[in-house]
Formats: structure tokens, sequence, C-alpha cells
């Protein structure tokens, strides 16, 4: 039987603000260790990782290596990123914009730090998927097993990232050559060239929030000692994380986005980088404001202590006051959302915003030599202030048919 807990499960409830550092260094302490190694391994040896590195002639399983060099890489993110919180108006405003993938190629000076860790309010995304379908494949899997879980998708760390950069050993070069590849839905396995310039983001979800409201005794595949494995078994197990790394993708300069694909990392990626977009807008256009939130003494020492070298103080995210929607509109919005998949926005948003495609030096229009980039224009209401607000389709009745030209 399956079970499905896409209308039990626990909403995704986001930490305060000034809680993010302390994630931050249980996720650095995680992510280099043993457990994390473990897990990175068997995605990749299932097939379940999106971007991985091979070391051809290495006397060990893809798995082994790979995971050695993307915790590592990940860990170093993490120290160095800057924290950003985006909150549930600066989210349902990323989603309300996103809506329209960005025209403007990738552009580096699009991010807000060339590392950054950012916890969104609410989900900028989710999926689902029966969990014992996924494990069935290998020795974890159990014979008429079946459990659908939603998965959300609620913190991104990011990073600048060229592969050649990456080397087995600590220092810049040396050691045996590391390959990367994409592992795409369809298509199979596509190298990634040395000389790629760009971005890696890792998504986030939360730890085991969706095997919650399963009822314990529900079968989700095999232990190691050959007995069921119940989703009681992997709510208890204590983790010491509060996140746990879903999916990866990276990102080239230069490069447009496409037509997003509903649940997975392009579309998820394309709600950041419209996050950033917002965030870099200035002038008449700006949408967003910032609010810093500094770390105290204490927690500062610990930081240098635990090997942090990036910011220790928070940036909050929010929509600027002059475009802020009304908490009526982010209360009806919230009822209507589950908490687990990117929430309802068109009450705050009924009125979307959208992308202007802006010339940078028109002077150069003619021989194709220009530069253009998006401007997110800000949303507003044609129309009376002290009128109601209609939606709906404009519908044009013929009182005869039209004559022919």
């Amino acid at each position: 039987m399956t079970t499905s807990t896409d209308l039990a499960a626990m909403p995704w409830k986001a930490p305060e603000p000034h809680e993010l550092p302390e994630w931050r260094m249980r996720m650095c302490e995680y992510t280099g260790g043993e457990e994390s190694m473990r897990s990175l391994a068997g995605a990749i040896n299932a097939g379940q990782a999106a971007v991985f590195p091979a070391v051809p002639g290495m006397d060990a399983s893809p798995g082994a290596i790979a995971s050695v060099l993307l915790a590592r890489s990940e860990e170093r993110r993490l120290r160095e990123a800057q924290l950003y919180y985006a909150t549930a108006d600066m989210t349902s405003l990323a989603l309300a914009a996103a809506a329209v993938p960005p025209t403007e190629p990738v552009k580096p000076s699009r991010l807000p730090a060339p590392y950054g860790f950012m916890v969104f309010a609410e989900p900028i995304g989710g999926y689902s998927m029966d969990v014992a379908d996924v494990l069935s494949g290998g020795p974890m899997g159990r014979e008429g097993a079946h459990a659908t879980v939603t998965t959300p998708i609620v913190a991104v760390s990011w990073g600048l990232w060229c592969p050649g950069e990456v080397s087995v050993t600590d220092g810049p070069t040396g050691g045996p050559a590391v390959r990367w590849f994409n592992q795409r839905t369809r298509g199979g396995l596509e190298p990634i060239p040395q000389h790629f310039d760009g971005v890696w983001l890792t998504f986030y979800a939360p730890v085991n929030s969706a095997f919650e409201r399963l009822a314990p005794e529900t079968v989700i595949g095999t232990a190691r000692n050959g007995a069921p494995m119940t989703a009681g078994d992997i709510s208890s197990h204590p983790r010491p994380n509060p996140l746990t790394w879903d999916n990866e993708m990276a990102l080239a300069f230069g490069i447009p986005f496409g037509e997003p694909e509903p649940d997975t990392t392009k579309e998820w990626a394309q709600v950041v980088y419209t996050a950033w977009q917002l965030m870099s807008q200035t002038g008449k256009t700006q949408l967003t404001e910032t609010e810093d939130i500094p770390r105290n003494r204490a927690g500062r020492k610990r930081d240098h202590r635990a090997g942090i070298t990036g910011p220790s103080d928070v940036r909050i995210v929010n929509v600027h006051t002059a475009h802020r929607p009304s908490r009526a509109a982010a209360e009806q919005d919230a009822a209507a959302s589950t908490g687990r998949r990117a929430p309802e926005w068109s009450c705050r948003w009924p009125v979307r915003p959208y992308r202007r495609n802006t010339c940078l030096n028109p002077r150069a229009h003619s021989d194709n030599g220009c530069e253009h980039e998006d401007r997110i224009v800000p949303p507003h209401i044609k129309g009376p202030a002290d009128k109601p607000l209609k939606l709906g389709e404009t519908v044009h009745l013929w009182d005869h048919q039209p004559e022919d030209d």
C-alpha cells in the first residue's frame, strides 16, 4: 500500500535569522564527517548525484573518491559563506518574478557574494517520490514497500567554481587528474570541460521531516542487518545537522537559462538567480532591502575556533517597504500553501513583477557590441485606489460576424 505524506507532513519551519551561524557550524562539522561521506558515496554509486567528480586510476570505488572531493568543496563553501535569510515576502517575490525565466545570460556580477548560504522562510520548490522505489535498485530495497514523501527545498549554498581548481591533494595543483561529469535526467553522463567557469549550487532540504508523519511501522526498505527498515527507524535516528544535502548543479557564466523543468534543480536555480537579480537592483527599480544581524562576541570566537572564515553576521533580505504586501495577503497565501512546496503568492502579488530586457550601452547596439541585462519591474495595479481589484480573463463579444477583408 502506498502511503503519502503530501497532506500530512509537517510544513517547513524556518529558523530564526540569528540561528544561522550555529546551523552553519553544525553543517560544516557534519559535511566533513563519516556519516556524510557514506551518504554521498551511496548516492554517487547509485547514480543519484547530478554533478560529481571521477579520478581515473585510483584504487577505490567512484563513490568513495567523489564523496571526499564533494564534501571537502562543500565544507569550504559553507565556511567562507556570507549568511543570508530570505523572508517569506522576499521568497514569494522571487517565485513570482521567476515564473518567467531570466532572459540575460548568467552573470557573475549578480552573485551577492562569491560564497554564500541562504535559508528561505518558505520553500522555493519541492518534489514527491516513492522512497521505497528509489531504494529498490540497491541492497536497501524491499519487495512490496511503498512510501511516497514530499521533500521541500529550503536553502542553498553557492560558490564560484571551476573544475580545474579541484585536486585530490590539498594544494591547487598536483596529484591525479580530476574529471567532472553532469548526470542529466536524459542523455546520460556529460563531461564538464576543465575550462568551465561558473557558480556551484547545493540545494538543501530539512532532515527527516517527510518521514515524521508516516506511521512509524511503514516499511521503507531493508536495514543493513536484513530487517525491515521503517519510517520510525529513520525518524528516530539522531541527526546532528539541521539540513540535508539534496541535490546540486553548476551554472555556467555567459549561458542563458532555458525553459524551466518543474521540480528540478533547473527550476530552483532559476528562483535563486532571480533572488540575486532582485538583490542587485538599486535606484528607481529597487525592490529589496537588507538588515544585518550581528553575531555576539562569544559566537564569533566559536566561529574562529571552528575554522569559519566567512562573515558571522546574518543578512536579512526583505521586500522593500515601498512594495511590501500586506499581512492579510501573506496570511491568505499561507493558508493556501502546504509548506512543503513553493507557496502560493497570488494574494501577495496579484500582478506579478515582469522582466524588462535593458540595453546597457545603446551606442554599440548597431554593431552588436552592446550588453543587455534583466531589470525586474515592480508590480503595480492600474485603476482607482478606492475600487476593488478584479482579476479575470478578457472576453470579447461580437454582436455580428466580422466581414472578410
